[in-house]
């Protein structure tokens, strides 16, 4: 058997033309911010946050960064706790519980899961502090004490201290001459370590009284004094006294890190930086003015560090001081996405702080109405379309800015006809919310709450804006997401108002004549089963037909162009079922957003249960992507976007965006050489082989070297197909070289290609 292996791939290299290729397909990325700093460590010239979007290295002098999700070492991106023990351990703490310990190399050394697994309510890790050769961790429901040395679980958990409500959230501690002091959610909690049960409740004295008796969120030991903060004030204990800190100005202030670094104490205090001396307290120098700083930690010159909540971290180089964060998207808030024509990514972040991103494949980039006026009046991009390379980013407030290479000009209230909303001192408030462009150059855009009872705007190639009164049928109508057919048909969605459903309109080809318009509506009675209280998405998908997701699955129209030939006698909608078995069963999931890819396959993001892949007539489930079985970052799917050039489907997520490659690439216009991945291939398999190369509607035969036909199949119609290994009569194909033929329908083009095939077994 070994020496036929050996014989099929010596004669495979000196045959073969083509390259051996490892599939990307099913790799996945995940994109966050890194900049929303919680924890913060430092240990030679390496500093190591903790975010909301997971972990990273910064190398100081190299400038080198590495970043950390749930691809590489994470369970869980959203970190909560960070700290290096003294046995150079970094331990990291996220806010499912997850625990994981990692080297200063990088190298994950141990995830536990005893916090995430457990039957607690809240597992988050909220903070670490080292005393011995223990470490105090400080979670959702209380305390636990782990070994450093072997990662046991010492005790079991500190569920209450004193007279805090069992299992109250432990946010911060600290440990002063043998006596441990706990902030919490309500008050303070301090017991004496040495011979004492911290079991017991009784063990504990509490510190309980305003500002303390709620949200204590930063503690630190001073001086033999003690230092605590809560989002109400900062105190101070001192000779077994509990009191004001004393100074005013930061005495009744969020105090929300503190940090005893050499002979000073640091601490954030209404979004200052503060410091003062032990002999001192009253005397405060400002380090830093009024920012987003979010935490304080020094360096190994005793220098204090500072994690920002927006901009990564902020340390001493040199004699001055200065931001470092890797690049990455501005938030991690992915509200809509769209990808021009060049395959750039373009994301509406969704609020006023985020405004809009571009991402290049390599290099991250924010845009904003502070850098760029002429992005328009608001920030708060809710929508973002394109027609090529011609973006428009739409504003829930501030209507709709035009973006074309260095071209960009926003319109609004202000500037165009686009109207107000309806409700009180909304007359400036533009709630441009969807978008679409259709192929003769217009841009078509719906308005959540118009003035003036237009909610449909096209606005020219030509520049100009045309508004469509609203038909009496749909009352007041919250018009959201717009698709357009291949009939130049609207298919628009209303989502609340007095009438939420589906509106579709056709202005016959000319914008300026209302008379010849043709509307319609489905009401949400109109959508057989009887349970529909939310559409939420419309697409016009490649056959043409149009999809509707909704609160209870996916609807679809298969013949659009009868609603405009008659209004009044509509084509039903249809209710879409997925096969399992010999059954059809309705799909029933609450549909958030659709897409379909270049060879018509469906993509749903849902609201609680991550993303389902199904076949173009949406009949088979091909996967369910969640965030248990996949590094899906969120199982709520705010936008979906599909690149046909390369084939990856972009789920964005409140928490981040996630891309997964897929074999919806868009086909070749010509053969050129067929690859084949892996290759050799070995059968059996658990994942297809990938044919890539392929020219639209191709079909493939798999033959021997003296031509007889092993199997022959339809590519999907992209670029890529895949074949299970099987022959004709659905048996492994023995072991061998093969051609890889295919070609067109008419045979008008031919693509070769070789291939090994090992079976096991031989």
């Amino acid at each position: 058997m070994t020496k036929k292996i050996a014989f099929v791939i010596g004669m495979f290299f000196l045959i073969t033309s083509s390259v051996f290729s490892q599939s990307n397909t099913g790799k996945w990325e995940n994109f966050t911010d890194l900049k929303n700093v919680r924890a913060l460590a430092v240990k030679g010239n390496k500093y190591i946050a903790a975010t909301s979007g997971g972990l990273f290295f910064y190398q100081s002098g190299t400038e080198e960064y590495r970043k950390f999700t749930n691809l590489n070492g994470l369970v869980n991106i959203d970190l909560t706790a960070l700290i290096i023990d003294s046995q150079s351990k970094i331990w990291i703490g996220a806010s499912d519980g997850s625990l994981i310990l990692m080297d200063l190399n990088g190298n994950i050394l141990k995830t536990i899961f005893d916090i995430k697994n457990s039957t607690e309510t809240n597992k988050s890790i909220n903070c670490f502090y080292q005393y011995g050769n223990n470490m105090y961790v400080g979670t959702g429901y209380g305390m636990q004490k782990i070994d450093i040395t072997n990662q046991n679980f010492i005790d079991a958990p500190y569920y209450q201290l004193g007279s805090i409500p069992i299992k109250t959230s432990v946010t911060c501690i600290t440990v002063n001459l043998d006596t441990i002091f706990a902030g919490t959610k309500a008050g303070i909690g301090y017991a004496r370590i040495s011979n004492n049960n911290l079991n017991n409740p009784s063990s504990w004295l509490n510190n309980a009284s305003a500002p303390m008796n709620a949200n204590v969120i930063s503690i630190e030991s001073f001086g033999g004094n003690i230092f605590a903060g809560s989002a109400t004030g900062f105190v101070v204990y001192s000779s077994g006294i509990w009191s004001l800190y004393p100074n005013l100005l930061v005495s009744g202030s969020n105090t929300i890190s503190i940090k005893a670094i050499s002979d000073k104490l640091y601490f954030v205090s209404g979004g200052t930086v503060y410091s003062s001396q032990a002999n001192n307290l009253s005397n405060i120098t400002i380090e830093q003015p009024g920012g987003n700083w979010s935490v304080i930690q020094s360096d190994e010159s005793q220098n204090p560090i500072y994690g920002t909540s927006a901009n990564g971290i902020y340390y001493k180089t040199g004699s001055s001081y200065a931001y470092r964060s890797p690049n990455c998207p501005h938030t991690s808030v992915f509200d809509y996405i769209t990808i021009d024509d060049n395959g750039n990514i373009w994301v509406a972040g969704g609020s006023e702080a985020a405004g809009i991103y571009k991402f290049d494949g390599n290099v991250w980039t924010n845009l904003n109405n502070s850098q760029t006026p002429a992005l328009g009046i608001s920030n708060t991009f809710r929508k973002i379309t394109n027609s090529g390379n011609t973006i428009y980013p739409i504003s829930f407030g501030g209507g709709v800015t035009v973006i074309k290479n260095d071209y960009i000009r926003s319109y609004n209230t202000y500037n165009s006809p686009l109207p107000g909303s309806r409700e009180e001192n909304g007359e400036n408030y533009c709630s441009t919310f969807g978008g679409a462009a259709d192929d003769r150059g217009n841009l078509w855009v719906t308005i959540y709450s118009s003035r003036n009872n237009q909610s449909l705007y096209c606005y020219t190639a030509d520049s100009n804006w045309i508004g469509f009164s609203n038909p009496a049928i749909i009352g007041l109508p919250s018009f959201s997401q717009i698709a357009i057919d291949n009939y130049h048909t609207k298919w628009v969605v209303s989502e609340n108002g007095n009438r939420p459903g589906l509106y579709f309109f056709n202005e016959n080809n000319t914008l300026n004549d209302p008379n010849d318009d043709v509307s319609g509506f489905y009401a949400l009675e109109d959508f057989p089963g009887g349970s529909i209280t939310n559409i939420n998405d419309v697409i016009i998908e490649k056959n043409g037909e149009v999809w509707v997701a909704t609160n209870y699955g996916v609807f679809t129209i298969s013949n659009p162009a009868a609603a405009i030939q008659n209004p009044n006698n509509k084509p039903p909608l249809i209710k879409l079922g997925i096969i399992s078995g010999n059954l059809k069963v309705p799909f029933t999931e609450n549909c958030l957003r659709i897409k379909n890819d270049i060879i018509n396959e469906k993509w749903i993001g849902s609201a609680a249960n991550g993303v389902f892949h199904l076949s173009a007539d949406g009949t088979t489930q091909i996967a369910n992507y969640t965030t248990a079985n996949s590094p899906l970052l969120d199982n709520k799917i705010s936008t979906i976007a599909i690149s046909n050039k390369t084939g990856k489907a972009y789920f964005g997520t409140l928490k981040g965006l996630s891309a997964l490659k897929t074999n919806a690439v868009e086909p070749l216009t010509a053969f050129d050489k067929i690859i084949c991945s892996p290759n050799p291939f070995i059968v059996p398999s658990t994942v297809s082989l990938n044919i890539d190369g392929l020219v639209e509607n191709s079909t493939i035969k798999i033959l021997t070297l003296d031509g007889q036909l092993v199997a022959e199949f339809d590519s999907p119609g992209g670029r890529i197909a895949q074949w299970n290994g099987l022959n004709k009569s659905g048996k492994n194909v023995p072991t061998g070289i093969y051609i890889v033929a295919a070609y067109t329908k008419d045979g008008g083009k031919v693509g070769l290609g070789k291939l090994a095939i090992i079976r096991n077994g031989e």
